[in-house]
């Protein structure tokens, strides 16, 4: 795992050289209009969970929850309401927002969870600069490649993929974010800024960093991404993690591949991450599996998940199938349900 980690520098890198090189002028103007629009998503999903990893937590039984990760109920959910506005500075700037809240089946989630992204930034030929509460590079990196993922079916904090701000999930605050494309290959950076906390004996000069190159080449996709936390908010040293994956994608078919190595200041292991699917008019069936190795040896683990999604309308589907999550020492925990997924835009207000 150590030996992955050095190839921090060629990809961030190369992330450089593509952003300070690049003099490519904007693809395409866009339109002289302001825009302002709303997107709620909304996802019921019912379960049934049973298993000694679902017996010792106390939650075995019937649940409505949106989203299931880390043994709970509304973990790693889908549920959002987003508000994005954009306006034109000239013909070749644009000014743009984003303000989100996170909805679970519980309502507005409390606490730090309460928004998502909160941003605004500026947008031109030199690419996109942004800043405020952002997501890292690394955990948008081969995001959407789980055809499952936000639902009780999910990869992510079930042992086949990371889990939380340092992985799959949740954004950082006091964060300054950049992105762009040279051709089809796209770059893409955030830091935030450390904060000294109580306890905290490191400073506040230990920020989080994170880059990932995406480059699709015909109907493959290959990414890479690293993120460093060491010392972030008092938080413990090694805390690097390094990703690669591929995924190739043609007429009906797709399927992925991803390695995350972990260090020991995370979860000290390596992730394995592979998933396939098919389309045949509105169904898609996706079938993921995944293996957590241990570095110690001593908790290693492994999911597998078989779904189905019909689209019953563009904006709403419904969803079902059956998940297990199996480690060393707390055993299995199964899933199975049905959900829906609902998604409400409504367009741009300002025309």
């Amino acid at each position: 795992m150590r030996k992955l980690l050095h190839l921090t520098a060629p990809v961030v890198g190369l992330g450089l050289a593509l952003s300070a090189f690049n003099t490519q002028a904007v693809a395409e103007s866009r339109a002289t209009d302001s825009e302002l629009s709303l997107l709620l998503r909304l996802q019921p999903e019912l379960v049934y969970v049973d298993g000694s990893a679902a017996d010792a937590a106390g939650t075995d039984g019937f649940e409505i929850t949106d989203g299931w990760a880390g043994g709970r109920r509304n973990g790693a959910n889908w549920g959002a309401l987003f508000i994005d506005g954009a306006h034109p500075i000239n013909d070749d700037i644009w000014a743009f927002a984003r303000f989100g809240l996170n909805i679970n089946m519980d309502g507005l989630v409390d606490g730090d969870g309460r928004t998502r992204e909160v941003y605004a930034g500026l947008e031109g030929n030199f690419g996109k600069i942004y800043a405020g509460k952002i997501g890292s590079a690394y955990k948008t990196s081969g995001m959407s490649w789980d055809p499952l993922n936000a639902s009780f079916l999910q990869a992510r904090g079930n042992i086949g993929r990371s889990v939380g701000a340092f992985g799959h999930s949740s954004a950082f605050e006091r964060s300054i974010a950049y992105e762009k494309s040279l051709g089809s290959i796209r770059f893409r950076a955030v830091a935030s800024l450390d904060d000294a906390v109580t306890g905290d004996t490191t400073g506040d000069d230990d920020h989080m960093i994170s880059a990932a190159i995406s480059a699709p080449m015909g109907p493959v996709e290959l990414i890479t991404a690293y993120i460093d936390g060491s010392g972030y908010e008092g938080a413990p040293k090694d805390r690097e993690a390094i990703k690669v994956g591929a995924r190739y994608s043609k007429d009906q078919w797709s399927a992925a591949m991803m390695h995350e190595a972990r260090m020991e200041g995370l979860e000290d292991g390596n992730f394995t991450f592979v998933t396939g699917s098919y389309r045949h008019k509105k169904w898609q069936f996706s079938a993921n599996a995944g293996l957590f190795d241990d570095d110690k040896g001593i908790n290693d683990g492994d999911y597998f998940a078989l779904g189905a999604r019909y689209q019953l309308h563009r904006r709403v589907s419904i969803h079902g199938g059956i998940r297990q999550t199996d480690r060393d020492l707390t055993g299995k925990e199964r899933v199975a349900g049905l959900g829906l997924r609902i998604l409400l835009n409504s367009g741009n207000l300002m025309k």
